[in-house]
């Protein structure tokens, strides 16, 4: 059976289509590799700060300067603080592990290693980020979290 110039027209055309989605997708992805921005997936909710309701303070001064004392306060932020966390990878075949993340912008954080397991300990601020380990060059996921869009394991990091 010959194929026609109609068959070879409408697969090339599809070809062309399939090229250029596949292009799409691998610039979106290397855009947010390259752009050195951290990737913050959810944010942790900020809870509010609590109002004082009393109408005279403690050493008996009247309600106008506990509300400026307030009002002081309440402008100020306060800072969060960030929480060390410790990253674990089993590997004792490995001769060099990283861990690498969004918290990092993506800089490769060299792992020791200690009877097979592979250890390191990053402070992080509050929120959601993915990150992945580098084992001998090749990209692993960790088995025991959620795994992002992007194909990276995602970490989850709530206040002390």
């Amino acid at each position: 059976m010959t194929k026609t110039k109609t068959f070879w027209a409408v697969a090339a055309l599809l070809s062309l289509g399939i090229a250029v989605f596949s292009s799409y997708s691998v610039y979106g992805r290397l855009s947010l590799h390259f752009s050195g921005e951290t990737l913050e997936v959810k944010p942790a909710p900020v809870p509010p700060s609590p109002e004082p309701a009393a109408e005279e303070s403690a050493e008996g001064a009247p309600a106008g300067a506990a509300a400026a004392e307030a009002g002081k306060a309440q402008t100020e932020p306060e800072k969060v603080k960030a929480v060390k966390t410790a990253f674990e990878y089993k590997d004792p075949k490995a001769k060099a592990v990283f861990m690498t993340g969004s918290f990092t912008s993506w800089k490769d954080v060299r792992m020791t290693k200690k009877d097979g397991l592979w250890r390191t300990e990053v402070y992080i601020l509050p929120g959601t980020y993915p990150y992945h380990f580098v084992a001998d060059g090749v990209k692993r996921t960790d088995p025991g979290k959620p795994a992002a869009p992007t194909g990276d394991s995602l970490l989850i990091v709530t206040g002390p």
